[in-house]
């Protein structure tokens, strides 16, 4: 086997076997001229009975007719199959579909046999002619990738599409295992080579590298052993079938899947907690109420506090759903933002709140402006200061905060820092998670830091967090300079 004539040669005996070998009756049609080129033996050994079922249909062909044709002759129905061979070849299968009678159509003379089959030889050596262009024709079209090669995985002959997935111009001649560039699949090797006599399949998946383009492409490789050429040659065709739209959508779906059920981990999570941080509120303000009733007046006066900071916790919990639903479901409006008046309003809003005057370093210029959603905005530096004065450090003589802003031509940045209780290092990686408390001290309900930066993402800006631990807490927000 040293060239691509072998594969061709192996392609015509096989052809030769399926016409010859065939039991059904078979003859060969040239469409130009409208004759019968060749017949198998099937048809040969009942030529009399089929001679006039052919010339009826032949005398009906026309280029418009249908694969199938049924004919009735001499009280029998017969179905012609017609398969296109290319070239102007018609393979024409008969199907007797009623018996013919006893002793009809056998030949007169062994003559008559021999001289069919005389005639049948020669004319089927046009046949194998144009089968060798016709079967090629198919592999070149085919979606996928053929390749043919000898023993020792030499590339004899391969179609386009091979050309294609490999990046390729050409692989005659060159070694198939270095033409895939795939490293640890010596053992795909190894099986193929084993089943040389077999004709069990081999087969394989991985990923190639296209050289052309560069891309990544996942390719199912099979093996098939291939006898070609004279006895005792062997060699092999390989299919190569690119699977990477197909393994690309099931690692989608895999991990919508994934992301699918954190969602309701999530929300399983979620749901959990609203009922717990409403009920611990309601249960503590139903206990107060109960006091009440059989307290003097001194003692109600003292209960007036903690039903303020329960009534006020409901109402933060509350709000905070508010913020979680507003943000999934309201549109972003963009507006331009004077920066230090809203960061004066807020500052002076937290200061009645908490019932605290703070130090406030707001350097930001007066005339600074930005574009952005102006509630969102607002619902996240609210979230941060609310931080900055629910966790100061009360041994320290003053709470400061400071609010800083630069930008440049991506983004703004705004930067909140206090002198609060800061965050210790073991909790940091998860401030951000839902309902997590990070400090013993806190009162909240763990969703402050969780919301500020879900609804920060959705005016196209990003977050982090900087702390000491005991010293201080810095609140760094990227916001785009042009958010459509």
């Amino acid at each position: 086997m040293e060239s691509a004539e072998n594969i061709t040669l192996y392609i015509q005996d096989q052809m030769y076997e399926f016409f010859e070998k065939n039991q059904l009756p078979i003859f060969l049609f040239h469409t130009i001229s409208k004759k019968v080129v060749a017949y198998n033996s099937a048809f040969l050994q009942k030529t009399a009975h089929y001679k006039h079922l052919v010339s009826i249909w032949t005398a009906n062909y026309s280029s418009e007719n249908t694969p199938s044709t049924f004919v009735e002759h001499s009280k029998n129905k017969f179905q012609l199959l017609s398969s296109n061979l290319g070239e102007d070849l018609l393979l024409i299968q008969i199907i007797e579909l009623t018996q013919s009678p006893a002793g009809g159509g056998k030949l007169t003379s062994k003559q008559d046999v021999l001289n069919q089959k005389k005639n049948s030889s020669k004319a089927f050596d046009f046949f194998k002619e144009k089968v060798e262009t016709a079967f090629l024709k198919v592999f070149e079209i085919a979606p996928l990738g053929f390749v043919f090669t000898d023993a020792d995985f030499k590339v004899l002959w391969s179609n386009e599409k091979s050309h294609q997935l490999l990046g390729r111009s050409s692989l005659s001649q060159s070694s198939f295992v270095d033409a895939i560039l795939v490293d640890n699949i010596d053992e795909f090797w190894c099986r193929v080579k084993e089943n040389k006599k077999a004709s069990t399949p081999v087969s394989s998946s991985f990923s190639i590298k296209n050289i052309k383009s560069g891309t990544d492409l996942f390719i199912k490789c099979t093996a098939l052993a291939n006898p070609v050429g004279d006895e005792g040659a062997e060699g092999f065709i390989f299919l190569l079938e690119d699977e990477t739209e197909k393994t690309n959508f099931s690692q989608e779906i895999k991990t919508k899947s994934l992301e699918l059920n954190q969602i309701n981990h999530e929300l399983d999570k979620f749901l959990y907690s609203v009922s717990h941080n409403i009920r611990g509120p309601i249960a503590s303000l139903e206990g107060l109420l109960k006091v009440i009733e059989i307290s003097d007046l001194n003692a109600v006066n003292q209960l007036k506090h903690h039903l303020r900071l329960n009534l006020r916790l409901l109402n933060s919990f509350v709000h905070d759903i508010s913020n979680v639903a507003t943000n999934i479901h309201t549109h972003v409006k963009y507006k331009e933002i004077n920066l230090y008046d809203m960061v004066d309003e807020l500052l002076l809003f937290m200061n009645n709140i908490y019932e605290l005057n703070a130090v406030k370093k707001i350097n930001v210029p007066y005339d600074y402006t930005l574009i952005s959603d102006p509630d969102r905005l607002a619902i996240v530096l609210k979230g941060i200061l609310k931080n900055s004065y629910q966790y100061r450090d009360i041994g320290k003589n003053n709470l400061i905060i400071e609010v800083n802003v630069s930008k440049n031509e991506d983004f703004h940045l705004i930067e909140i820092v206090d002198n609060g209780i800061g965050i210790k290092d073991e909790v940091k990686p998860r401030i951000f998670d839902m309902f997590y408390r990070g400090t013993e001290l806190s009162t909240g309900n763990g969703m402050g830091l969780h919301n500020t930066r879900e609804i920060l993402k959705k005016i196209g800006g990003t977050m982090n967090i900087e702390s000491r631990d005991r010293l201080w807490t810095k609140a760094k927000m990227y916001l785009p300079v042009d958010p459509n």
